[in-house]
């Protein structure tokens, strides 16, 4: 096979092994072709990426990084009959968890391997590109600014993030208009998922599919220790007065003043008016 791999050298903090040399390295005796994209930020890279995406002519191309970099190797294969691979080497792998892949590299590798695709849905977000995973508005989003500007990187930057976010937490006032339905709520938080499942491991979507034709827009109305114990422990339903899921395929969301927003582990600043629609089966994806 002929391996594109698309690694992320920031990922997961300095700590954290090369993966350039890992996979080097693993495949210094194999029979596979391998060519790798080193990202640097820089604002042109996703046209570099295409261009070495077609000129290449991949089997695969993998994502070794956090969410952050499992988006931008997406949004390049959408509508194409590449799959996309992941090494999770990120501070958050939540596409990873929520696929089941491992954090070792060997384990990561074998599946890529493999080479077992399952086509998935994004969600097409106006004027924001697509979100693969979990992406959101108001207290998460203020939360992944916050760790972006903090500076450092793995857990011990999401919990020091954590504390300075709960000390800013603002409810909003938000209008969902969801197929002719329309619902008025004051919220802490609001999810476009497409997975069930945070980095951290909490179960914010229980019953979500990533091939069903559906997203799930979840309403955090109320910060409550007992519902948050269900995302990481219990995963018994939720409480609607607190935590409130609606099923969708096409939503419109307003809120009443400028809020916080992420995807997939992006934070892209402020925003009044979100409108959000699912891709069918438009991505294929490894799997074990």
């Amino acid at each position: 096979m002929r391996l594109l791999f698309v690694i992320n050298p920031r990922s997961g903090g300095k700590k954290k092994a090369d993966p350039e040399t890992m996979v080097e390295n693993y495949f210094r005796e194999r029979e596979e072709t391998i060519q790798i994209f080193r990202m640097n930020g820089q604002s042109e890279q996703e046209i570099l990426l295409h261009h070495q995406i077609n000129q290449f002519c991949p089997d695969c191309v993998i994502a070794a990084g956090g969410d952050g970099t499992v988006k931008m190797v997406a949004e390049q294969l959408l509508n194409t009959s590449i799959p996309m691979g992941i090494l999770p080497t990120g501070s958050a792998n939540g596409m990873a968890m929520e696929l089941g892949i491992p954090a070792g590299l060997e384990a990561a590798m074998d599946i890529i391997l493999q080479h077992k695709a399952r086509e998935i849905d994004v969600i097409r977000i106006e004027g924001k590109g697509i979100c693969i995973h979990l992406g959101d508005i108001g207290l998460n989003a203020l939360l992944v600014k916050n760790f972006e500007q903090r500076g450092i990187r793995g857990k011990l930057g999401y919990i020091l993030s954590s504390a300075k976010t709960f000390m800013q937490r603002q409810r909003l006032d938000v209008q969902i208009e969801n197929m002719g339905m329309h619902v008025s709520r004051k919220a802490f938080m609001i999810v476009l998922a497409n997975a069930r499942m945070y980095g951290t491991g909490a179960c914010i979507n229980p019953d979500g599919d990533l091939s069903d034709g559906l997203f799930e827009v979840v309403i955090i109305r109320q910060l409550s220790l007992k519902e948050i114990f269900k995302m990481m422990v219990r995963r018994s339903p939720f409480d609607q007065q607190k935590v409130e899921i609606i099923h969708a395929k096409n939503v419109t969301i307003t809120t009443g003043k400028k809020s916080h927003f992420q995807i997939d582990g992006e934070y892209l600043g402020k925003i009044k008016h979100v409108k959000a629609a699912i891709v069918p089966k438009a991505l294929k994806i490894l799997i074990p």
